[in-house]
């Protein structure tokens, strides 16, 4: 895998990174260590084409809705789940073939990437990520995802060629050992930005809350751009 358009985003040890649930505020944390998985991954594992069941393919001119990536045979239903707490992926996603869109669901059950004045649906021209932008063995910055534990992500997916395809997705997870930042002045320098930092959003700038409880995760509270220094002392609290 050809990592050249994204070794720039990777955190080193020791770096501070804050997810940013936008309309809630941030979780602050800093980077102990990482460890890179790249694997290969069949998106679609099953596709009903009338009275034919196809293994890995999807049919011309059609959109599969969103599902997370499974691995049927070890009996994962979700690939990409963070079961520790400690834990937080960078995800990026390499797609064959190229002209395949991906559509990301995040929570699993709500479309991102959207505009305004529409919601994401079923072959949008707008809102997807395909191979063009992504290559199979070039992900790229655009496919970037972060993801914490207790939330599950998906992806929906149109075929618009005019045959049958088999979707392939080429993934590296950045997987890192975290911990919560308790120090309420470097904390308040992450939210003012005089302290260098990297702020990542996740799940887009919706509109609605993503209801994430970072007490159970992080034990932390999330803390808003705006919080005054009282506030971010409460919310790293143990």
């Amino acid at each position: 895998m050809d990592t050249s358009k994204i070794n720039h985003l990777f955190l080193r040890d020791n770096f501070l990174l804050g997810l940013n649930f936008t309309r809630d505020g941030i979780v602050p944390l800093r980077v102990l260590g990482r460890e890179m998985i790249v694997y290969e991954y069949p998106a679609i594992s099953k596709t009903n084409e009338g009275s034919r069941t196809t293994t890995g393919t999807v049919a011309a001119d059609t959109f599969v809705s969103s599902s997370r990536l499974t691995f049927s045979e070890y009996n994962i239903d979700n690939a990409l789940r963070v079961l520790d707490c400690n834990h937080v992926y960078q995800v990026f996603m390499g797609i064959k073939p190229s002209a395949i869109r991906q559509y990301l669901y995040y929570p699993s059950e709500s479309s991102r990437r959207g505009l305004d004045v529409k919601p994401i649906f079923s072959k949008s021209p707008y809102g997807y990520l395909d191979g063009f932008e992504s290559p199979y063995n070039a992900p790229s910055e655009q496919s970037e995802i972060f993801i914490p534990k207790g939330i599950d992500i998906g992806f929906a997916w149109y075929n618009p060629l005019s045959v049958a395809k088999q979707i392939d997705l080429n993934i590296l997870v950045v997987k890192y050992l975290v911990k919560v930042v308790r120090d309420g002045d470097i904390v308040e320098g992450m939210i003012r930005g005089k302290t260098p930092a990297r702020i990542a959003t996740v799940g887009g700038i919706t509109g609605e809350s993503l209801g994430y409880n970072s007490r159970i995760v992080f034990n932390t509270d999330l803390i808003p751009f705006t919080a005054t220094r009282e506030d971010i002392e409460s919310a790293i609290s143990v």
